[in-house]
């Protein structure tokens, strides 16, 4: 996207769309400040550590490197665009956040950070005010429960944080910048056939032995620090050392910085690091930051002695003899693409393989092939048509960008099965049953994140994640599970002979179609 230098305007210049045209204040230090307050209670997460520097916003920051939060000359740049291209500024927002944010909503919302970035105390002030507090309390009931439930994870049914319509002024101001500008400094990407790279990103996956399979575990759009991410985390944590493998499939919010990677990311996996093999996918929110942070966090985890730790860059295979989990990045080069030509080198050479000595390819993506609802594939499948569909190297597909929980079918136009597992923190709309699909929808978890008995949100849909056991027989068995520990779907996937990876069996707890 372009960059747009802000016209500075004079407080009584006309109003357009409801916003008024009024230019920057003067900044200085004790306004900084009180910013960077008005910012960390919205939920903005500074570095954890590193020396400040000033940057062009006006904003105390700690790494240039990563995305600063929308300061009064780039909120007014942002306005400016919308003034003149509303639509276009509309469908960037509206794609980005998957929810239809309507003109009036945006509006209202620029209006709003304006005053308080002009005014920042009050602004403070208003965040405090009980009547605020008030208004937006909703009780859990007295009775409300589940056996992982603790003290150290409140919950709080209020928060609307990440949500794309009610936290709309956090959206703009923490992932502004990357809409008005098109992302930030743009790390160097890291290439398997680098000299220094002696591994290729290709690492060892144990091989299952009889009763004792290999548990990995599946979870996308966890980087909100929220409490459902949160629980998620608990419920890993738990598993020991019979978890022996987990992968992220990316999306850490709201844009990939560092200190949202400490605080939504780092922190709540810390415990599983010495006896998990924790992989991390590249997406979209994380290049808002130009990847800088995600790298950043891949070498710090390899530190510390860390055995199991060994991912070097943004995509990987972890091989036994029956088995490949594939990492894609899908984000580097363009959002949900893969059209690289090393990197389709690269991963046609590894499923080539796979097929050879007769493994199952599991392949793992942020971004998806398709969408429930959405008739149309994806950009995604066609770069990867020839592969995927073609030659049907892929068995099983999963992916992290829908937010929801569900499972598919193969089908003559979709030789593999499909996974979404992208509700692992992210709060978004719950699901509705009965949509089109590219795909023969086998599972779809439509359930409210709250059990209906409460009447609590019920709008959000349910989070959770996915559990996947690679038996030495060549079979693979899969849980989904959600937030609060309920075992959602269980499945057997397994093979007829020299046939297709098949769903020999599925359960659901309660039918969700």
């Amino acid at each position: 996207m372009p960059r747009h230098s802000p016209r500075r305007s004079r407080p009584d210049e006309r109003v357009e769309h409801g916003i008024p045209r009024v230019g920057p204040t003067g900044d200085d230090a004790p306004m900084d400040r009180k910013r960077m307050e008005f910012y960390t209670a919205l939920g903005y997460r500074a570095p954890s550590a590193a020396a400040t520097a000033q940057t062009t916003s006006g904003v105390a920051s700690a790494d240039v490197s990563e995305l600063p939060p929308l300061g009064p000359d780039d909120l007014g740049a942002l306005r400016e665009r919308f003034l003149r291209e509303p639509e276009e500024v509309l469908s960037l927002i509206r794609q980005d956040l998957g929810a239809p944010v309507s003109e009036g909503a945006l509006v209202h919302v620029l209006q709003e950070l304006e005053q308080s970035l002009r005014e920042p105390e009050a602004a403070l002030q208003a965040l405090r005010q009980p009547a605020f507090q008030a208004r937006a309390s909703v009780s859990l009931p007295p009775d409300f429960t589940f056996p992982l439930m603790t003290t150290e994870i409140p919950i709080d049914a209020s928060r609307t944080r990440f949500e794309p319509v009610a936290d709309l002024r956090g959206w703009l101001l923490f992932s502004g910048r990357a809409w008005l500008h098109g992302g930030w400094h743009r790390a160097e990407f890291r290439r398997h056939d680098d000299a220094h790279h002696a591994t290729r990103f290709r690492y060892e996956l144990r091989e299952p032995a009889p009763g004792r399979p290999v548990e990995v575990a599946l979870f996308g759009g966890f980087g909100t620090g929220e409490y459902p991410a949160r629980y998620v985390a608990r419920q890993l944590i738990m598993r020991g050392e019979r978890l022996e493998y987990a992968v992220h499939l990316g999306g850490v919010y709201y844009a990939g910085r560092r200190g949202e990677f400490d605080a939504h990311v780092a922190e709540p996996l810390e415990p599983l690091l010495p006896v998990t093999t924790l992989m991390t996918l590249n997406a979209g929110p994380e290049m808002r930051s130009g990847g800088t942070p995600f790298y950043r966090y891949l070498d710090e985890r390899r530190g510390a002695s860390r055995a199991k730790q060994v991912q070097e860059g943004s995509y990987f295979c972890l091989a036994s003899e029956r088995f490949q989990l594939i990492g894609l990045d899908t984000a580097y080069f363009e959002p949900g693409r893969h059209q690289e030509p090393a990197l389709l080198s690269w991963l046609e050479s590894v499923l080539k393989e796979g097929r050879q000595r007769g493994a199952t390819n599991i392949l793992l993506s942020h971004d998806a092939p398709y969408r429930y609802g959405e008739a149309r594939h994806a950009g995604l499948l066609e770069d990867l048509r020839e592969l995927a569909v073609e030659r049907a190297q892929v068995d099983v597909w999963f992916w992290g960008a829908t937010p929801y929980g569900a499972l598919f079918d193969r089908s003559a136009a979709l030789p593999f099965l499909g996974g979404s597992l992208g509700h692992a923190g992210l709060p978004v709309r719950a699901v509705t049953p009965g949509l089109k699909s590219p795909a023969p929808v086998r599972f779809l978890e439509s359930h409210a994140r709250f059990p209906e008995w409460t009447d609590l949100r019920p709008e959000l849909g349910n989070n959770g994640y996915g559990s996947l056991l690679l038996h030495e027989d060549g079979t693979l068995g899969l849980q989904l599970l959600d937030w609060r520990g309920n075992v959602r779907c269980t499945a057997k996937l397994a093979r007829e002979g020299d046939g297709p990876l098949t769903y020999q069996h599925l359960e659901t707890s309660e039918s969700a179609l």
